[in-house]
C-alpha cells in the first residue's frame, strides 16, 4: 500500500482503538473526555507521509501496534540488577529517591517520603488526576497532545498509568529523582506518561531510565512514550533521559518542557539500546531571560537505527538556547538528526546555537544531519553547525606512536569526543555511562 497524507492505512481494525478499550474508562470524567478525543484523533489521522522531512528516514509503520498480537509479558531478568544498583545510590545517598515502572501497570516509589514531607508530590498519575485534579488538568496534554501526531495521540489514549512529579514555589531539590522504567518482552505495547510541574524558583534534577523489551529483533516490543515539563518562573530544571533498551526494541518518544521568565533547563537525551528509536527533545522559551541547553549523545552499533530531531522554541524575547547533540556509530548502525531552532517575530535579542557532530568508526556506518532554523526577525543571534566523518588518523598515528595500541587509542578518542556531555550528567549516573560507551567499543 502506497504512503498517503490524505488515506488512514490503519484502516486494519487490529492497529485502531476500538471503542471499548478499558484504558479509555480509566480516571475522571475530564481525563475520559481526553482519552476519547485521543482515540478519535489517532484512528481518523493518516499514517504520516514518507515525503515529510521528520519521517524521512523512519517508516512509520514501524510505530503501529497491531492489538491483537499485544499481551503483558515478563520483564527481563536485568530489571532486578538495574534496580539494586539504583536503589544503593539511594541506599548511599546520592539520590532523592527512586519510582520504578513496569510498564505503567505497576509503579513503586522508594524513599520519596522526605520529599512528600516537604510538599511534594511524588505519585502515579492516574491518582493525582483524582487527588490533585485541578493541577493535573491545568497541566496534562498541554505539551504533548494529538495535534502534536498520530503517536502523540495514540499514547494521550492508551497511557495505562504515568508518573506525576510536582515541586513546590521554593523548593530546592538537591538530590536526582530517578526514574527507573521497564518495557516488557517481545509482543508487549507500552504507553509511558511522565508529568513534571516545577514551581517559582524551585529546583529539581531528573533521570528518566528506560530499560527492557524484546530481545528477538523479530518479534519486537514496543513503547511510545510522552513527557511534559512544566518549569515556572526562575525554576530550575535538569533532566536526563537513558536510552538503554533492548535489541528487539521499537521506541518512540515525544518530550516537550516550557519554561517561564528567567527559568533554566537543562536536557541531556542520551541513547544506547534499541533495534529502532525514534525521539523529539523539544523546550519552548516562554518568558524573558529563559534558557535552555541540551547536550545529546547516542552510541549506535550492529544494525541499530536512530531518528533524532530537537527543538528550540523562542516565543519569548531576550532569551537564550543551546543544543550540543554527539553521535557515534559503529558497524552497520545509522543515525538521522533534525535541529529546530524557531524565533518568533516578537522574540528579539535571542541567542541560539546547535551543533551536531558524527564520529563514524567504520565504512559500513550512516549519518544524516539536518540542521534548520525559522527566524522571523533580525534583531537575533544564531549559529549551527554540523561535522561528520571518521576519527582523524593523524590522532590515531600520534597515539599508536606513544606505544599505544590501536584499540585503547580509539577509546581515548571516543571517550574524549563525549566527555563534554558525561560532564552534565549527576555523578551517580556517569560511571554506568561511561561503560555503556565501553562497552560499544567491544563490540557489545
Amino acid at each position: 500500500m502506497t504512503n498517503s497524507p490524505t488515506v488512514n492505512q490503519t484502516e486494519n481494525a487490529d492497529y485502531l482503538i476500538p471503542e471499548m478499550a478499558p484504558e479509555l474508562e480509566r480516571g475522571p470524567r475530564w481525563l475520559r473526555d481526553v482519552r476519547r478525543r485521543s482515540r478519535e484523533a489517532f484512528n481518523s489521522a493518516p499514517v504520516p507521509h514518507r515525503g515529510l522531512h521528520l519521517w524521512r528516514y523512519t517508516d512509520p509503520m514501524t510505530f503501529l501496534v497491531d492489538r491483537s498480537q499485544v499481551s503483558d509479558t515478563d520483564y527481563g531478568e536485568n530489571f532486578g540488577a538495574v534496580e539494586k544498583i539504583v536503589r544503593e545510590h539511594l541506599e548511599h545517598g546520592n539520590l532523592a529517591g527512586v519510582v520504578t515502572d513496569l510498564g505503567g501497570r505497576e509503579i513503586g516509589f522508594h524513599g520519596t517520603e522526605e520529599l512528600c514531607a516537604r510538599g511534594a508530590i511524588i505519585t502515579k498519575l492516574s491518582e493525582a488526576a483524582t487527588t490533585n485534579s485541578e493541577l493535573v488538568e491545568k497541566h496534562l496534554y498541554q505539551l504533548v497532545n494529538s495535534a502534536c501526531g498520530k503517536f502523540e495521540a495514540l499514547n494521550g489514549a492508551l497511557w495505562n498509568d504515568g508518573i506525576f512529579i510536582y515541586i513546590p514555589d521554593g523548593l530546592v531539590v538537591e538530590k536526582p529523582l530517578h526514574l527507573l522504567r521497564e518495557s516488557g518482552l517481545s509482543g508487549s505495547a507500552q504507553y509511558p506518561r511522565l508529568l513534571i510541574v516545577v514551581g517559582k524558583n524551585a529546583e529539581l534534577s531528573i533521570i528518566d531510565e528506560y530499560g527492557g523489551g524484546s530481545l528477538d529483533e523479530s518479534q519486537p516490543s514496543n513503547t511510545n512514550s510522552a513527557v511534559e515539563i512544566f518549569g515556572l518562573a526562575d525554576s530550575r530544571v535538569r533532566y536526563v533521559s537513558l536510552q538503554r533498551q533492548a535489541s528487539g526494541m521499537h521506541g518512540y518518544m515525544t518530550h516537550r518542557a516550557r519554561i517561564e521568565q528567567g527559568a533554566t533547563m537543562l536536557t541531556v537525551p542520551l541513547a544506547f539500546g534499541g533495534a529502532v528509536s525514534k525521539h523529539d527533545f523539544g523546550v519552548i522559551l516562554n518568558g524573558r531571560h529563559a534558557e535552555s541547553s541540551m547536550f545529546g549523545m547516542l552510541f549506535g552499533s550492529g544494525y541499530q537505527r536512530f531518528d533524532n530531531h530537537t527543538l528550540h522554541h523562542h516565543v519569548s524575547g531576550e532569551t537564550t538556547s543551546n543544543i550540543d547533540f554527539k553521535v557515534v556509530l559503529r558497524d552497520k548502525a545509522t543515525s538521522a538528526y533534525t535541529g529546530l531552532i524557531r524565533i518568533e517575530n516578537n522574540a528579539r535579542t535571542c541567542e541560539a546555537y546547535q551543533e551536531n557532530r558524527n564520529l563514524l568508526l567504520n565504512s559500513g556506518t550512516r549519518a544524516e544531519t539536518i540542521p534548520e532554523l525559522e527566524i522571523l526577525n533580525e534583531d537575533v543571534r544564531c549559529s549551527h553547525g554540523a561535522t561528520l566523518g571518521p576519527i582523524d588518523p593523524l590522532s590515531i598515528f600520534y597515539l599508536l606512536s606513544r606505544g599505544i595500541d590501536e584499540a585503547e587509542a580509539v577509546r581515548m578518542i571516543v571517550s574524549g569526543f563525549v566527555i563534554p556531555t558525561l560532564n552534565q550528567v549527576p555523578k551517580n549516573l556517569r560511571d554506568r555511562i561511561g561503560s555503556f560507551v565501553a562497552q560499544r567499543l567491544e563490540g557489545n
